[in-house]
């Protein structure tokens, strides 16, 4: 008898047991964050703007599976409203939310370590990421340059720069800023990069291309930008154009026109998205930019006939060198692309959000 007794309590515990699972799952109020680090990468997506749709996908390197929305089930809530970028640096994650006005600091499971908005009523608008010496440096649209202390995860400096600045990269004890301008396109983007020091107490400007957005660094060092000139495919268009920037005399060279919408530099090549609108839907080619040779030597390093429409990012995993490549989709859901090197497709996968921004490779 005492053993049906005990087979029932055990029998009806576990029933509870279950049934209280399934119950915290549906309501998402996992508070424990799930264990996501070993090896694997996290997609930001943008959302859309106004949709308060921003969410973080993992996707697992080894066993390629895929968990969206992780942002939310950690943390209870949502990520908000145009995620925009993101950057892993030391133990933490720094994740910019450009309409809500929220920079997010997190740790590597994505669990919200600090809060940073405006305690004013004007919110930020953060933009772009860079970590240096010990700070992390972050693009305001509305104009500013501030600096995240990564001990006390507060902003604690800024300076103005130019209008509505995007990119962001350090170089030479340097702080570079891209300048477009974004907010007057009607009347002509910007034309200017800030030059700033990493105090944020002095700054001056030097003049590129139309419509500045994103910089890198080869393994060379040497510093690249790309300006995108200002979309149009009449006979008033300003093309986009692959700049150089000598990081010691701050001169600017124009090394090549029509090939540059974002790039991203690996071993001595620059891999460049193209991207034109014909008949409002976006037409994307990578072609690739020999470092040492000054040219395009191949038109489009994608050779297995696969063909991506909407290409919002590219990024090499450093252990495998394949290549990832994120892709937009207005109606649906984002998709990343994985390359080999030989520019054949591995794999491909549903990120779960609309408009992938970047994506950021976790190790132990």
């Amino acid at each position: 008898m005492k053993s049906r007794i005990l087979f029932f309590s055990t029998l009806v515990s576990t029933v509870l047991f279950i049934f209280s699972s399934c119950s915290d799952d549906d309501k998402n109020d996992n508070i424990t964050p799930p264990q996501l680090v070993p090896n694997g990468a996290y997609v930001i997506n943008s959302g859309g703007k106004g949709n308060n749709a921003a969410s973080i996908t993992y996707y697992d390197l080894d066993s390629k599976q895929v968990r969206t929305g992780i942002f939310e089930s950690v943390n209870g809530i949502g990520l908000g409203d145009t995620g925009e970028s993101m950057i892993v640096y030391g133990n933490k994650i720094y994740v910019a939310v450009y309409n809500s006005g929220i920079i997010y600091v997190l740790d590597k499971n994505c669990k919200i370590l600090s809060t940073i908005q405006s305690e004013t009523a004007d919110k930020i608008q953060p933009r772009e990421f860079e970590a240096y010496n010990g700070k992390v440096y972050v693009s305001l649209y509305e104009g500013y340059l501030a600096r995240i202390d990564t001990t006390t995860m507060k902003i604690d400096k800024k300076i103005a720069v130019g209008p509505n600045p995007e990119s962001v990269k350090a170089a030479n004890n340097k702080i570079y800023v891209a300048n477009s301008g974004g907010m007057n396109s009607k009347n002509g983007y910007n034309n200017t990069v800030s030059v700033v020091d990493p105090e944020l107490t002095s700054s001056k400007e030097i003049e590129v291309g139309m419509n500045p957005q994103e910089f890198k660094m080869d393994k060379y060092n040497n510093l690249y930008l790309i300006s995108r000139g200002n979309y149009k495919t009449d006979e008033t268009a300003v093309p986009n154009k692959l700049q150089q920037i000598n990081t010691t005399t701050d001169k600017v060279t124009v090394l090549e026109e029509g090939h540059s919408f974002l790039m991203f530099p690996y071993g001595d090549k620059l891999y460049l998205v193209n991207k034109v609108y014909v008949n409002s839907i976006p037409v994307s080619t990578v072609s690739c930019y020999n470092i040492t040779e000054k040219k395009v030597v191949e038109e489009n390093f994608i050779t297995d006939g696969t063909v991506i429409s909407d290409i919002s990012g590219i990024e090499f995993e450093p252990a495998s060198g394949d290549i990832y490549v994120l892709a937009a989709n207005k109606k649906n859901n984002g998709d990343v692309y994985v390359f080999s090197s030989a520019g054949k497709l591995q794999n491909k996968f549903d990120t779960g959000g609309s408009y992938p921004m970047g994506i950021s490779f976790i190790k132990k």
